[in-house]
Formats: C-alpha cells, structure tokens, sequence
C-alpha cells in the first residue's frame, strides 16, 4: 500500500541541504522551537480534542529532528498551564512545555513550545555539530561554520513537492520520492504521545519502536 503522510517540513530544499552537511559530521545537540498563540479552533484548546501543541503542532519539528538525526530513545518533559485558560475559557492544554530527548545517535536534543504569546516569534531547528551550526527555519537554512555563515533558501514550495512525490507514486508505483510514509510517521507520533506521558508522570519514558 502507498501512503503519505503531511511532515511537509521534510519536502523543503533547506531540510535536503542540512542532510548533506550532517554527512560526515559529528552531531552534539539539537534546539527545537515553536513558539507562537493558539489557533483560534475549539478542538485545538482541549487535549481530547488535539492532543496538546506537542502533538498536533511541534510535532513537524520532532519529525525533522528525526530525519536530520535519527531516532528518539528516551524523552523527558515539562509542561505547565500558563496564561490561556485565563483568556479563552474551557483551555486545558498546557500552554508552555519543553520536551528533552536521548538520541539513538547520542545526541541530545531538546525542543520547547508555547502558543500563549500573542505575536508569531519562533518556529524552527537548529543543530550543533563540530562543524559549527545549522539553523532551519522553513524553507531557510543557514550554515554558521567559522569560515563565515552561508545561507540557503529554497525556491520550491514544500507542499507541491510533497504532493507531486505521492501522486507520482500512484500513478507509476515507485514512492522512493515518498519522504514520510505511515509507518515512519507513527513513529514520530511516538514520540510525542510518550512526551505527553512523561508531562502526566513526572519520569522519562522509554521508546521502544
């Protein structure tokens, strides 16, 4: 069965660009952002609605963590219920949170949230090599190496190649330009449903794909 899923992140030409830097270099850490208000939506202010913001929405940043850098062994997170139920009646999803993650490769990545600022701020990833740093925001990436920083920006839109990905697999049967299929998408699904577990449990919680 073909399936693809929506991680459009994936699609852009800065996410294409960080993967052949990432080659050959040694991966550190990682910082996550997505910091922004809530969508004005009544499912999305309720977790048995969307699930939180980490799951329905920093999810895309989870996911390209995953793709630039492997997978998630172990997360640990934090979350709080900060400014929103005050502003917008029958809110209980937590409203700031941090989620801090083993990777299989080593690396420690570590990506926050918040959707009570009433200004868009910060949306992206950044990951620090021996190399120096790469920064993705969207469909921009900048390279800061001590040489001097380099930037790229795409000229493709995301959402087109992705959908151009999954209709050429339909219509010929080849979804090698398929990045995100249902079976890998569960698996960053995973991951934020066990940061959710962690928020309720106060422990980190164990992967086991």
């Amino acid at each position: 069965m073909i399936t693809s899923v929506g991680y459009h992140w994936r699609y852009e030409e800065s996410a294409a660009q960080a993967k052949k830097l990432l080659e050959g270099a040694q991966q550190g850490m990682a910082l996550g952002y997505w910091m922004g208000g809530m969508p004005m939506v009544p499912w999305w202010r309720v977790m048995n609605g969307s699930g939180g913001q980490f799951v329905e929405q920093t999810t895309h940043i989870v996911d390209l963590l995953r793709y630039l850098c492997g997978e998630v062994k172990e997360v640990y997170a934090a979350y709080a219920l900060q400014i929103m139920d005050k502003q917008v009646p029958g809110t209980d999803v937590p409203d700031v949170g941090s989620v801090t993650m083993k990777l299989a490769n080593g690396t420690i990545a570590t990506i926050s949230n918040t959707c009570a600022i009433p200004v868009g701020h910060h949306v992206g990833l950044d990951l620090y090599t021996n190399r120096g740093v790469l920064e993705i925001r969207g469909g921009t990436l900048r390279d800061i190496t001590p040489e001097g920083t380099n930037t790229f920006s795409g000229s493709k839109n995301a959402y087109n190649t992705e959908d151009e990905a999954f209709v050429c697999a339909l219509r010929t049967g080849d979804s090698s330009q398929i990045l995100s299929n249902y079976e890998d998408a569960l698996r960053t699904h995973a991951v934020t449903i066990a940061a959710n577990e962690s928020a309720v449990s106060g422990k980190p919680v164990t992967l086991n794909y």
